[in-house]
């Protein structure tokens, strides 16, 4: 059984380079990663504050959309039993049909324009977090190069020692 004194012929850890290993101390990081944490929590909780408040206005009119129509459905079935003669039933019938039509294309594009403005509002909140991504892409790139610079030092601190 090899040991390390006693190495197998396939050992290859003599041909590995040192790698510089960085200094990563849990505080180097922690500030940064505290301000883009809370950045990226205030996105998210922008988009959840926007989808539920545009999700309660909608359904808050299609709420008083479906009681305008119960209402008017209502009206209707008194009016036919209030009718006399064929023409009259026909003519109430075409006006609340007519009605009917025109009310659910109104409360439609009325539904779609805030399912527009809540993403419009989340596209820019989702703009935001893709922002603080790329920001914290780059401070952790720039905590990293610094802690390499701190590994960096004692290397050449020790050279510098052994030329001289």
């Amino acid at each position: 059984m090899p040991t390390k004194r006693n190495t197998t012929s396939f050992d290859i850890t003599g041909m590995i380079p040192e790698w510089p290993m960085p200094a990563f101390s849990n505080w180097a990081f922690a500030e940064r990663e505290d301000r883009m944490e809370a950045k990226a929590v205030a996105s998210f909780q922008k988009m959840g504050e926007t989808m539920w408040t545009h999700a309660g206005k909608a359904f808050e009119d299609h709420m008083d959309f479906v009681n305008h129509r119960f209402h008017e459905d209502f009206e209707c079935a008194k009016s036919l039993s209030q009718c006399t003669a064929p023409e009259e039933t026909f003519a109430t019938l075409q006006a609340f049909y007519s009605k009917m039509t025109s009310e659910y294309q109104a409360h439609f594009e009325k539904q779609a324009a805030l399912m527009r403005e809540s993403f419009t509002e989340n596209a820019a909140a989702a703009e935001e977090l893709n922002e603080t991504a790329m920001e914290t892409v780059s401070e952790l790139s720039k905590a990293v190069e610094e802690s390499m610079q701190e590994v960096e030092k004692p290397k050449a601190r020790r050279k510098t020692a052994a030329t001289s």
